[in-house]
């Protein structure tokens, strides 16, 4: 009973928030999926805890627990097109403390070639970046709930237009290890732009603001683990005119969607994932992200889009994952994260 009683909580919160959600805001890197597992689930899942996976600490920095005291983490994603990104990770516990980690994010958007105006080529390169320190903090608080935060200096530069802001994640995790349940929620991408691109007075855009809640729970009797996690709990409609950063030349041409029922409307708030797990030293995982079919599906040939799958193994000390995912046609993501204990290599 208890557990219902803080899921709904959770999720009761979660709908009463409010924030501006749309393609108007600067930094969306922050919203990329950093790591293989989570990848393999869909992209995002803030309610997952697992102390043997410390890049779930992106998603939710609640998830940080003490059972990831010196573990290290290393995920590096082959994205679309030439675009690379990272993301790498160390934690440690103190007692009556609490749990730090310390991580570096970042996106590099490959090499471009310099024209002007009318398209005429100069022979000079240049290159973009995104860039993110992130700052974690957790605490045990009551009986099985924990809260946490992170905090995200970034740095981003694109060719000679550089601009600098500030970030913070809050986040809270419930867990019933006798269950095998875990439920969070998080207030992702608070924060301002401090310095914009042209260095233009009043020209600050917001930031990828994402009210998250989800849930975890592994079967007692059976190899399987199911998670859940909405998002963009602060904007009902996603598909409505408003939430998105480019001009329709008419109503028609809105993207498909825009007379979605609530049921679908629902699910484009939702992402599945489902784990087998056989042993402790292997996992397959599968996740279906309704938002990216919904999006970036060809009505005529959807395809795989909104699929993703992968695999986490332990080899001696070290875990590894993969994962790949469907965005589009013509564009599909490989992740890869290799995970391990510090304090295992000192046995």
């Amino acid at each position: 009973m208890n557990r219902l009683i803080y899921t709904i909580l959770f999720f009761i919160i979660a709908f009463n928030g409010f924030a501006q959600f749309g393609g108007g805001s600067t930094y969306d890197f922050l919203n990329l999926s950093s790591s293989a597992r989570v990848n393999a689930l869909g992209g995002n899942q803030v309610g997952l805890v697992d102390n043997s996976e410390l890049s779930l600490t992106y998603y939710n920095p609640a998830t940080l627990m003490p059972g990831m005291h010196n573990s290290i983490s290393v995920n590096y994603i082959d994205y679309i097109a030439d675009i690379r990104y990272g993301y790498a990770a160390y934690s440690r516990h103190y007692d009556n403390i609490g749990s730090f980690a310390a991580a570096m994010q970042f996106v590099n958007y490959g090499s471009f070639r310099e024209a002007d105006e009318q398209g005429n080529l100069s022979g000079n390169t240049f290159s973009a970046g995104d860039y993110a320190l992130n700052l974690i903090y957790s605490r045990n608080v009551w009986d099985n709930i924990t809260v946490g935060g992170n905090i995200k200096p970034i740095f981003s530069s694109y060719e000679s237009y550089n601009s600098f802001g500030i970030a913070a994640d809050i986040g809270a995790t419930y867990v019933d290890s006798t269950e095998n349940f875990s439920a969070g929620i998080v207030f992702k991408n608070m924060g301002a732009q401090l310095t914009t691109y042209d260095r233009t007075e009043g020209s600050r855009e917001p930031l990828p603001f994402n009210l998250q809640a989800g849930f975890s729970q592994r079967l007692a009797h059976a190899p399987f683990r199911f998670s859940v996690t909405l998002q963009h709990l602060t904007n009902w409609k996603l598909t409505d005119k408003s939430t998105w950063d480019y001009d329709h030349k008419t109503e028609s041409e809105i993207v498909i969607g825009s007379s979605d029922d609530i049921f679908k409307q629902f699910l484009r708030h939702a992402i599945l994932g489902v784990e087998f797990i056989p042993s402790e030293n292997f996992i397959i995982g599968l996740g279906y992200n309704f938002q990216r079919r919904y999006e970036l599906s060809i009505k005529e040939n959807p395809g795989m889009i909104g699929l993703s799958g992968g695999f986490t193994v332990k080899v001696s000390k070290f875990r590894v994952s993969y994962a790949i995912a469907s965005y589009h046609l013509s564009g599909t993501s490989n992740t890869f994260s290799i995970t391990t204990n510090l304090s295992e290599f000192l046995r």
